[in-house]
């Protein structure tokens, strides 16, 4: 009787699980999927179509199972539309960690809201959104879309995984398409992967199998730079209705300035009479270009706005005239015109801005980007200007848009050229420190500090602080140095020279620790490296500097009478492929120490293999900048004057 009871149970038990959907049971995920994940794809699909030529046709599946809290960010449970981009299906199911399903939400179950972009003051975007709060993890959900649209300029990527702490069981991307326009497509960091791509009269199939998550390391790559991605852009697209071309940049750039620039140059008369009056005794390009900037800068504000052809086409200059704000289409459109008007010729140009630099791939033309500066030409150079920015000076644009590969809008048609990139010289930061300590072990003094380039661009905006904030910055920056009272603070921002100055009172009355009737003297006190990457012992991929610079220190101090250094440590010189590093304290006059420190770094990108040798370099870097000296009462006697 008994055996015949656990019979019964165990065939019940089995019952039951041949009636849950065990295609979504969470145990049965691959382990090296879920090792170190916060979520894994179970399976996802993209079907694009652009047979028609001027609609796309979007279908869009993927299954996630979500191992944790954070995994819940990469699930997708929402779609974008406009008035050219049409939703016809939505829905989303959810499964138990088991794979039972739970819910089933259909397109009427969506909030319908705007998909402000926090920055625009307005656009024409919106999105079915479902706002979905979770009980238990693991769970699974199923997002499925279909949407339908007239521009084929934006085909979508493929990224068969998304994130780090991601991965995908199975990927496949499809893509339909007439023979007599064939998408180009560019595919990236695929080695490594089970990943194929296989081509057909009338169709490209991507799949991807068995991908492990992706772990972020210390002075990683852009992600991009890792993950594997296709991006695919057809010859002849449309956008918003209008048909474009681009084969290439110089034809994109023939056809952008056809359609998005050639009309809404007029400027009111009054304005125009106005300019060519401020640049009357000007005779150079640049000189008159700076004067119509500056008038920019006075004029106009930034104000996002996303209309019109796909947001690429600018508002009227004659608009931004009159209105006094645009977006940066806008405001680089209108100083274009400004510019025309005096005659000095500039580049419209598109690129992808922001701190981490990303190129426009020169073998590979689209409608890209997501920001646009002007360009002048002077000589074989061009001087690029931000428009969107009343603080940047003339000329400047800072990491924003440093050392990339952008199209510049030319006569000629597209064009793809770099930007400016910033020599470690360039980007410098001088200290010259005056510093008195007490017997106590508290310093005061002045320290005077000059930054331009790059270090420029993370100083100039302090001169909009309040004293507050300033207060609360310089004490964030120095959070190391205990009790730090500033009694005065002197900023200068020279724009013309493009460098930056701060002159700063201050006082620390807990400094040094006291040792016996001594103290600890630390001897870098307002430049000290602090942080050591991480160890990486099976490091994955390579890794990158992203900016170079040069900090050079000069720190004079007085120690109180009576007093002395017990010793000195020896000069210091590292010099490798890395960047270089000198430390040197010399003693002077009159309780005199004299502390000079110099730190160079080399933007470049390095091997994994590189680096346990540059984390070796940054931790010798950080032992050297904590560095103390033992000060001590001198009880030597003063010699006795005699006279012969």
């Amino acid at each position: 009787m008994p055996h015949k009871f656990v019979l019964l149970v165990l065939i019940l038990f089995s019952s039951s699980l041949c009636a849950q959907d065990s295609h979504y049971n969470t145990l049965l995920l691959p382990s090296k999927l879920k090792e170190k994940a916060n979520s894994v794809t179970w399976e996802e699909t993209y079907e694009v179509d652009v047979r028609e030529g001027d609609k796309m046709i979007y279908r869009y599946r993927t299954a996630v199972a979500v191992l944790n809290k954070l995994g819940s960010d990469d699930v997708s449970t929402y779609t974008y539309y406009d008035d050219d981009t049409k939703v016809k299906n939505i829905e989303i199911w959810v499964y138990d960690a088991l794979g039972n399903e739970i819910e089933h939400y259909k397109k009427r179950d969506f909030d319908d809201i705007s998909a402000h972009d926090g920055i625009s003051i307005y656009n024409d975007d919106r999105a079915l959104y479902l706002d979905y709060t979770p009980t238990t993890y693991p769970y699974t959900l199923v997002f499925e879309s279909e949407t339908e649209s007239n521009t084929t300029a934006f085909l979508p990527t493929w990224r068969p995984i998304w994130g780090y702490h991601t991965g995908t069981k199975s990927s496949t991307y499809t893509l339909r398409y007439d023979p007599a326009n064939k998408p180009r497509y560019l595919s990236k960091n695929l080695s490594g992967f089970d990943i194929s791509v296989t081509e057909e009269e009338d169709r490209i199939v991507c799949t991807a199998k068995d991908i492990a998550p992706i772990v972020p390391e210390a002075y990683s790559l852009s992600h991009t730079e890792i993950v594997p991605h296709i991006a695919f852009q057809l010859d002849e697209f449309y956008l918003k209705g209008v048909k474009g071309n681009g084969r290439n940049w110089k034809e994109l750039g023939s056809w952008m300035e056809t359609a998005l620039l050639s009309d809404g140059k007029e400027l009111p008369e009054s304005t125009i009479s106005h300019v060519k009056s401020l640049v009357a005794n000007e005779t150079t390009n640049i000189g008159k270009a700076k004067i119509v900037y500056n008038y920019l800068q006075n004029k106009v504000r930034y104000i996002s706005i996303q209309v019109g052809i796909g947001g690429w086409k600018p508002m009227p200059a004659a608009d931004v005239d009159r209105l006094g704000y645009g977006d940066c289409k806008a405001l680089t459109f209108y100083t274009k015109t400004l510019l025309e008007a005096v005659g000095v010729p500039s580049y419209y140009t598109v690129l992808y801005a922001g701190d981490q630099e990303r190129d426009l791939n020169p073998e590979f033309s689209g409608i890209m980007g997501n920001h646009v500066i002007l360009g002048i030409p002077e000589g074989d150079e061009i001087v690029w200007l931000e428009c969107t920015s009343q603080l940047s000076p003339f000329g400047f644009g800072g990491n924003f848009s440093d050392d990339r590969d952008v199209m510049v809008i030319t006569p000629e048609g597209g064009a793809i050229v770099h930007t400016k990139k910033f020599s470690a010289q360039e980007s410098f930061q001088y200290q010259n420190a005056e510093i008195k300590v007490t017997p106590e072990g508290g310093i005061q003094g002045v320290l005077t500090t000059n930054s331009g380039g790059l270090q420029y661009d993370d100083k100039f905006h302090l001169e909009t602080y309040d004293k507050e904030e300033l207060d609360a910055s310089y004490k964030n920056r120095w959070g190391y140095i205990n009790g730090l009272f500033l009694k005065n603070i002197h900023l200068e921002n020279d724009k013309q020279n493009i460098q930056f100055k701060e002159i700063i009172d201050f006082q620390a009355p807990n400094f040094a620790s006291k040792v016996g009737d001594g103290f600890l003297l630390p001897l870098n006190v307002f430049n000290r490296s602090v942080d050591t990457p991480p160890r990486s012992r099976n490091r994955r991929y390579g890794f990158k500097t992203a900016t170079a610079y040069q900090d050079i220190d000069s720190i004079s101090i007085t120690l109180p009478k009576t007093y002395r250094a017990d010793a000195l440590p020896e000069p210091v010189t590292i010099e490798n492929v890395f960047g270089s590093y000198e430390l040197k304290v010399e003693e002077g006059d009159n309780r005199h120490l004299n502390v000079y420190r110099s730190l160079t770094m080399r933007k470049a990108s390095y091997s994994k293999e590189a680096y346990s040798e540059f984390r070796k370099f940054l931790r010798n870097i950080s032992r050297y900048d904590n560095s103390k000296i033992l000060v001590i009462q001198d009880k030597t006697p003063p010699k006795t004057q005699t006279n012969d």
